[in-house]
């Protein structure tokens, strides 16, 4: 983007659940049940504090068994053929209240935009087509598009090398902790959103920049950081 201010903006990488879909409350939901129909009592609050990380590790450790081991397969693919049936019901409703006019409004300014979901790749792909939300993104990552998903920068590093810029070009906006962890690691700003997982509070200890209670209010603070002007919040 010719013309930036030294130290500007150029490039945003998303989180999906939590961050632009409001779908934490379904993926509990649908794994409690699953969890539940194979007579393992784990609590609501447990199940919904894993939403955001890969859902493949979370059975692993509820199952006490492998990632690999059939009945965590099984799992799996129990919980994606029903999360499909919620997402292709629900469709573009799925989004936050001002996500679908925000990104517009970034795309429009010029802003390269992508998403670093802790889903695999092949999900993260067809959650932002169903919800109408793809043409805005060059690049969609998940936690098996590089060799550690987050907290680790691995995913943020590649979005951003796929987009062309430079880690301290892009801002990361998420709903939680690894989401800060994983933007601060690879040298990005980072902007939290309190209506997701993670409160206002975890989010700012750890490190975001900023935090917003709505997605209209990440417009302005996306158009201050491409100015080059110092966001504080």
């Amino acid at each position: 983007m010719a013309g930036r201010s030294p130290g500007a903006v150029a490039g945003v990488l998303f989180d999906l659940d939590g961050t632009l879909a409001d779908t934490p409350g379904a993926i509990a939901a649908i794994t409690g049940g699953i969890l539940s129909e194979r007579g393992l009592d784990v609590p609501a609050a447990e199940v919904l504090a894993g939403v955001g990380k890969p859902l493949d590790q979370n059975f692993a450790a509820w199952f006490g068994r492998p990632a690999d081991h059939p009945d965590v397969r099984q799992a799996l693919s129990a919980y994606r053929e029903q999360f499909g049936r919620h997402v292709r019901a629900t469709g573009p409703r799925l989004l936050y209240p001002g996500v679908a006019e925000g990104l517009a409004a970034l795309a429009g300014a010029g802003l390269l935009l992508g998403i670093t979901t802790s889903k695999i790749q092949l999900a993260g792909e067809q959650l932002v087509a169903l919800t109408g939300i793809a043409d805005h993104f060059a690049v969609v990552a998940g936690h098996d598009t590089t060799p550690h998903g987050k907290p680790s920068p691995d995913m943020a590093l590649f979005a951003a090398d796929r987009l062309g810029l430079a880690p301290a070009d892009c801002v990361v906006v998420g709903d939680s902790v690894a989401d800060v962890a994983m933007g601060r690691a690879a040298g990005m700003t980072v902007f939290g959103v309190s209506y997701g997982v993670a409160t206002a509070a975890d989010l700012t200890a750890a490190g975001a920049a900023l935090v917003v209670d709505a997605f209209p209010d990440l417009v302005p603070a996306v158009a201050a950081a491409t100015a080059g002007r110092t966001v504080t919040g």
